[in-house]
């Protein structure tokens, strides 16, 4: 085949901007659609597992994403919400020295990172484009595009719609890539409404909570909540200073449709039953909340002739065990290991189905399902005794050190090697 003159990539998440660094670190072109004026600030992902740390090393970011985040998380434990007493833990600084160790940053500051190491590339090889909201895509034999609406000289663009005066643009690629999240259009446009799942009967609400309590009461990294009614996890994301207490992530489930006031209400509920020390809302600070529906959904294809679609684009889970931007980034490390194969002529674009066939079976065979069991695990006051997972952490921690740490970087269910798949020498 020949060498792949340029790939149209929607969305400026993690996954559409990393696809675009790792690509034109391999020489090939792409345009950035994003329908939004800026990277997503929403309190999104914080977490990302070994296997997405080992894509960030080698697309080269992982230094300064972790000088931008929490370098060393120490520990991830669960407990009882009624008591606070914890029920099982993981001790993260046996892996403090491992360059694959688990990366914690909040997801706003990994794009800004992402960003800047696409600026350093050659210029024109990867243009990132704000504001630029993809209605329409179509595809032949030889290429595929889409149609985009882009704010004319009275309009403008506001929360990812372009209002007042508009134009259509078009832009065309040897590829298009979805990555334009859980809602997407490229989904939508290959597959309608159809996306195969379901949607969990609760909201979460996150929120970034400053509260000297965690502190006081000896908490640090990552606190998973066990309790029927309050479940969900406190993490923390930034040191304290002497002026200002540390800032701490607080994720809990509860129920659909609650209005501003009851949801105001309920939280400080949530919060005297879920923190340490039962605060009265005066002894606490919330700087930011959002609130998401969680869902677990996966596409049958995630490609369709010229057309692929990744990360949330593709397959949706429940947060908790970092599962959802972790796939999404493996997903794309998979993903330019085809690309960068087709384009040095090492394989043929058979390739590509073979990525959506793994992905789309690695994401219902593995990832979907323990997602909800990290979910499920959450409403168990008794874990300890009855799940799993808590018995394997458990024997690990009695074998020790070594045993733990060769199970948190060992090569996972999650991945895959698509270079395995190249031919011995360069296609003819």
């Amino acid at each position: 085949m020949a060498p792949i003159k340029h790939v149209v990539i929607v969305g400026a998440g993690p996954a559409g901007l990393l696809l675009g660094l790792m690509l034109g670190q391999a020489g090939i072109k792409s345009t950035i659609l994003e329908a939004w004026s800026t990277v997503d600030k929403r309190l999104r992902a914080t977490q990302y597992g070994t296997p997405a740390t080992r894509v960030l090393r080698k697309a080269g970011v992982l230094e300064d994403i972790r000088a931008a985040g929490y370098r060393n998380f120490p520990s991830i434990c669960w407990r009882k919400t009624s008591t606070k007493e914890e029920v099982a833990r993981i001790d993260l600084g046996i892996t403090r020295n491992e360059e694959d160790r688990i990366t914690v940053i909040p997801l706003a500051q990994m794009l800004e990172v992402i960003l800047e190491h696409i600026k350093k590339l050659p210029e024109g090889i990867c243009d990132v484009r704000f504001g630029h909201r993809v209605v329409d895509l179509g595809q032949d034999e030889k290429s595929a595009w889409v149609d985009v609406e882009v704010a004319a000289e009275h309009g403008a663009e506001q929360d990812g719609e372009i209002v007042g005066d508009k134009e259509k643009v078009r832009f065309e690629g040897d590829y298009v890539v979805g990555c334009d999240g859980g809602k997407s259009t490229v989904r939508k446009k290959l597959f309608g409404s159809e996306w195969p799942g379901v949607t969990h009967p609760h909201e979460l609400f996150v929120c970034n909570v400053f509260y000297d309590g965690f502190d006081k009461a000896g908490w640090d990294g990552g606190n998973y909540m066990v309790d029927p009614n309050h479940w969900g996890l406190i993490a923390k994301r930034k040191p304290g200073t002497p002026c200002k207490p540390a800032l701490w992530r607080v994720t809990y489930g509860d129920k659909v449709g609650l209005t501003q006031e009851e949801y105001l209400k309920a939280r400080e509920d949530k919060f005297r039953k879920m923190l340490p020390g039962a605060p009265e809302p005066e002894q606490y600070t919330t700087e930011q909340t959002d609130r998401f529906k969680t869902h677990n959904r996966c596409v049958t294809s995630m490609r369709v002739g010229r057309v692929m679609v990744a990360a949330d684009a593709a397959h949706v889970c429940t947060p908790y065990g970092g599962y959802g931007c972790m796939a999404g980034i493996v997903d794309i490390g998979g993903l330019v290991e085809c690309l960068v194969g087709i384009s040095e002529g090492k394989t043929d674009d058979d390739i590509l189905t073979k990525w959506s066939e793994i992905r789309v079976e690695k994401f219902l065979r593995y990832i979907g399902p323990r997602s909800i069991k990290n979910m499920q695990r959450l409403h168990k006051p008794d874990v300890i005794d009855e799940d799993k997972f808590m018995l394997i952490l458990k024997d690990l921690n009695d074998k020790g050190q070594d045993d733990m740490k060769a199970f948190l970087l060992k090569y996972t269910s999650f991945e895959h090697d698509f270079t395995q798949y190249y031919h011995t020498a360069p296609a003819a």
